[in-house]
């Protein structure tokens, strides 16, 4: 995980240890890593981390073991290969990397990464000037901060709205401003998932939300359905008032509210304190039917239109889930596509490329006389 590399980073540097950092801030075409991936150089020659192994990372390894003699922040772009095969596709992709050493001057904005993306921590994102003049500067962008300066004005505005959109969106971006270049990337806390109802799809949620690395919290108005035992592995299991409940958990724009409660006066009053939250996700189970009159009862109640038109319901991606573990499946899809920018869309070949290959093959068939094993 990224975080864990500068965390490391932040330890060795703390002790006076020399580091090097290589950052894949950009890609175009296929690439075997994402933005945001990092590989640590140490002074002993050992690493940590990966940028998708092959050419491309040992020459990286190579540029960042020499930063490692007080070298200039540099950005190299890495082909991995080039034009285009018979089937009009990309041969490969660029990777684009942010290369540089790390000393003591690196401890605070080190420290403030790897404690935004503890529990509890307050997100924020990082603005580093990756081209330019000034290569290797900071800037910590928190919601509702006044801008901090990299430089001169127009570059600090810039800066600064970068940030606050890679941390509204929660991505990471490389930007161009004339000659400089700037590459934010958000930090926060794991994203958290709030399930409301511990019937059968609560627990199905728990169990899977849990092995995709959520913090888990369950709320349900019956303690005997609210327990330990029913859901060993939650982070939190709370029983009580589902409404008032959800009032004392924290809850940011990276948490995921789940509503699946019995009855309709019991998903209103939790979907009605659950929309109030800055939660981006907030769901509902049930019917088109239960999500209109849903729907209508909270613009009565004075809800913002928006908000209410943001409410998922009826919930999660339609694959024709049955089971209460499909229809969890359906509803943390649908909450990864919403938070990662997915489209939900098939990725097999399109008919046209499939109808080349098909073109290209000779398909044997049944003989008209007989066919079948002899």
């Amino acid at each position: 995980m990224s975080v864990d590399i500068l965390r490391e980073a932040w330890q060795r540097v703390s002790i006076g240890e020399r580091v090097a950092l290589a950052t894949l801030v950009a890609t175009r075409g296929s690439t075997p890593q994402k933005v945001g991936a990092r590989i640590l150089v140490r002074g002993d020659g050992g690493s940590l981390g990966t940028l998708g192994g092959g050419a491309v990372e040992a020459e990286a390894v190579r540029e960042a073991a020499a930063q490692l003699g007080w070298g200039e922040p540099v950005l190299r772009e890495y082909a991995l290969s080039t034009g285009t095969d018979e089937w009009g596709l990309a041969c490969g992709g660029t990777m684009v990397v942010f290369i540089e050493s790390l000393a003591e001057e690196a401890l605070g904005w080190l420290r403030a990464v790897t404690e935004a993306s503890g529990s509890g921590g307050e997100p924020l994102a990082l603005v580093t000037v990756v081209e330019g003049p000034q290569a290797g500067r900071r800037l910590l962008v928190r919601e509702g901060d006044p801008p901090e300066a990299p430089g001169e004005p127009g570059l600090e505005r810039a800066a600064a709205e970068l940030g606050r959109r890679v941390l509204g969106e929660e991505r990471a971006e490389l930007m161009s401003i004339e000659s400089v270049r700037l590459y934010a990337e958000a930090f926060a806390p794991d994203p958290a998932l709030v399930i409301v109802g511990a019937g059968h799809v609560g627990k199905a949620l728990a169990t899977l939300g849990k092995f995709l690395g959520l913090r888990v919290t369950v709320v349900d108005d019956r303690a005997e359905y609210a327990s330990r035992g029913r859901f060993p592995e939650a982070d939190e299991v709370l029983a009580g008032p589902v409404g008032e409940t959800l009032g004392t958990i924290a809850v940011s724009a990276r948490t995921a509210i789940v509503v699946a409660m019995r009855n309709h006066d019991l998903d209103f009053e939790a979907t009605a304190a659950a929309v109030r939250t800055p939660a981006r996700y907030v769901g509902l189970m049930g019917s088109r039917r239960k999500a209109i009159l849903v729907a209508e009862r909270l613009l009565a109640d004075g809800v913002p239109p928006d908000r209410v038109r943001a409410l998922r319901s009826p919930i999660g991606l339609d694959i024709g889930a049955r089971t209460p573990q499909e229809i969890a499946l359906s509803i943390l899809g649908e909450w990864i596509m919403l938070r990662q920018g997915g489209r939900g869309t098939p990725l097999q070949l399109g008919e046209e490329l499939f109808a080349k290959a098909a073109g290209r093959t000779t398909v044997a068939t049944p003989s008209a006389t007989g066919g079948g094993d002899r």
